[in-house]
C-alpha cells in the first residue's frame, strides 16, 4: 500500500439530533447532543488509518482545548499529525443539525484558515496517494509539484484539471463535469456516477437504515482511495466506497474513531 496524504478540515462537531428543523424565528429542542472529532478531512484519514493505511494529515488546528482533542482523536486513530500545524485562531467548529432521517444540517462557527496552511510538497514521494478533501487555490503549485513528482493527485471539486487524477463529490459541488479527468459523483441515496472521457456509468446506493448521514462522503471516498491504493480497478473502488458509506450512515458518528462501522466484510485486509 501507498502512503496516503489527506489534506483538508480538522473540525470539532457540536451534534443536535432534533426533531425537525426550526422555521424562522421559532424554537426546537434537541432530543440529544454530542461532541466528538470531525472535519472532511479528520474523517478520510481516520477511516483509511483503521482500515491499516499508513495516512499522513495536512491541516491545522486552533492552540485551544478542541485542537488538542482532535489531535489526540487522530493519533490514536493511527494517522501520523506531524502535518497538522497549530495556527493562531480557533479550531473549526460546526453544529449539526441532524433529522429524524438522518439527514443533517451543518453550520460553521469560526473562521476558516486552511488557506494559510503550509502544504509538505517535497515529502510526498512518487506512488503515493493525495487526497484534498477541500480545495483552495493556493493549493494549486503543491498540487502540480506532488503529480509531478509522480503522486497520484486527487480531490473534491474544483481542483487542478488536469493536475488531478479523479475528482471526488457530490452533485452539489459540480458546477461543470470535466472532460478531462475522471469525475465521481455522489448523488445520496442515488449512488454515484462515474464520468469519464467516453462515458457515464451509475451504481445505485446500498440500502441502509439512516441514523446519521454525516461522514457519508468522507467514508465513500476513504473506500474508494483504499481500493485505488490496492491498485482494484476502479468499479471496485466505488462499490467499496457505497459499502463504507452506507455502514457509515447506520452508526452517529462523525468519524468513525474507536469502532469503525464496517465489517470485515466491508473492508478489505492489507
Amino acid at each position: 500500500m501507498p502512503d496516503f496524504w489527506i489534506i483538508g478540515p480538522i473540525a470539532w462537531d457540536l451534534a443536535l439530533y432534533v426533531d425537525h428543523l426550526p422555521a424562522s424565528g421559532h424554537f426546537v429542542q434537541a432530543v440529544e447532543s454530542t461532541e466528538r472529532p470531525g472535519g472532511t478531512g479528520a474523517n478520510v484519514a481516520t477511516a483509511l488509518s483503521e482500515a491499516g493505511a499508513r495516512v499522513h494529515m495536512v491541516g491545522y488546528v486552533g492552540a485551544d482545548a478542541a485542537g488538542q482533542r482532535m489531535t489526540t482523536a487522530l493519533t490514536a486513530a493511527g494517522v501520523n499529525a506531524d502535518h497538522v500545524q497549530v495556527l493562531n485562531g480557533r479550531t473549526s467548529s460546526v453544529v449539526l443539525l441532524i433529522e429524524p432521517n438522518g439527514e443533517r444540517t451543518i453550520i460553521g462557527i469560526h473562521p476558516d484558515l486552511l488557506h494559510d496552511i503550509a502544504i509538505p510538497a517535497a515529502a510526498v514521494g512518487p506512488g503515493d496517494i493525495v487526497y484534498f478533501a477541500a480545495w483552495r487555490d493556493v493549493f494549486t503549485p503543491a498540487a502540480q509539484a506532488m503529480a509531478a513528482a509522480g503522486a497520484l493527485v486527487t480531490s473534491v471539486p474544483p481542483g487542478t484539471v488536469p493536475t488531478m487524477r479523479y475528482l471526488i463529490g457530490s452533485r452539489n459541488d459540480f458546477t461543470v463535469i470535466p472532460k478531462d479527468t475522471t469525475a465521481i459523483v455522489t448523488e445520496g441515496a442515488k449512488g454515484v456516477t462515474v464520468h469519464s472521457a467516453d462515458d457515464a456509468y451509475h451504481f445505485p446506493a446500498i440500502s441502509a437504515d439512516v441514523v446519521d448521514a454525516t461522514g457519508a462522503g468522507d467514508a465513500f471516498a476513504a473506500g474508494l482511495l483504499w481500493a485505488i491504493g490496492r491498485e482494484q480497478p476502479l468499479v471496485e473502488g466505488v462499490q467499496l466506497g457505497l459499502a463504507w458509506a452506507a455502514a457509515t450512515v447506520q452508526v452517529k458518528s462523525s468519524v468513525p474513531i474507536e469502532t469503525p462501522p464496517w465489517t470485515s466484510e466491508q473492508k478489505p485486509q492489507a
